[in-house]
Order: structure tokens, then sequence, then C-alpha cells
């Protein structure tokens, strides 16, 4: 038997964080959640012992550790305690991606009465 206490219950997910790490932010997939970590995709330069910040949902900048890479995966311990699920599950807010059309026919391109059809 194992002296270790046990371990929280993971949820699969199909959601994509942001970590900020030496001074780069890049997108991540997370492919499993706790209350007490995470197991992302590592985008290839992260290393056990590395401290980073993870924004997902409407959590930002969550302190962690990781805590153990492949060459594939990462698995992370959030340091400051337990996190809240639903919250890490919100939509997160990526910023504008552009300006948005206001004239011209690119304006109108889904208009209903002005698409024809066939």
């Amino acid at each position: 038997m194992s002296d270790s206490p046990p371990r929280e219950p993971r949820s699969s997910v199909i959601l994509y964080a942001r970590i900020d790490h030496r001074d780069r932010s890049v997108e991540a997939r997370v492919r499993n959640l706790s209350v007490t970590g995470a197991c992302i995709d590592n985008p290839g330069e992260l290393t056990t012992g590395d401290l980073i910040d993870v924004t997902m949902g409407s959590l930002s900048e969550l302190p962690a550790e990781v805590m153990w890479t492949s060459a594939t995966l990462a698995g992370l311990h959030f340091t400051r305690g337990a996190i809240d699920l639903a919250e890490a599950r919100k939509p997160r807010d990526r910023g504008a991606t552009g300006p948005k059309a206001s004239a011209g026919w690119i304006n109108n391109l889904h208009h209903a009465y002005r698409r024809r059809d066939g």
C-alpha cells in the first residue's frame, strides 16, 4: 500500500488554456482536469519543476508547477490550492481577432434577404 494521499478525480475535457512561461505565451490543449491540477499538451519547452501561469475559462494567471513531462504531455499542479472547475470550463475571451466589417458587401454576406440560393 502507498502512503501518498488519494488522487483527486480527473475529468476528461476539451478546452484550451493559455500558458505563460518564460516571457512567452502559448495555447495548449487541456486533456484532463481536477481541482488541484491538469494534464496538458506539452508545447515542447516545459520541464519538470518549471513554474508557469495558466489562464483557462474565467480563471486567469493560476500559478502552477510542472510535476512531470513527456514528449507530448505535461502534468501540472495548481500551487494556490483547489480551483473552481465550473469557472475553468467557461468560454475564455481570447481578445479581438481583428476589425469587423461595417460597410460594403462583406457586411451583408450572411444577411437573410440578400442571399441568393441556387
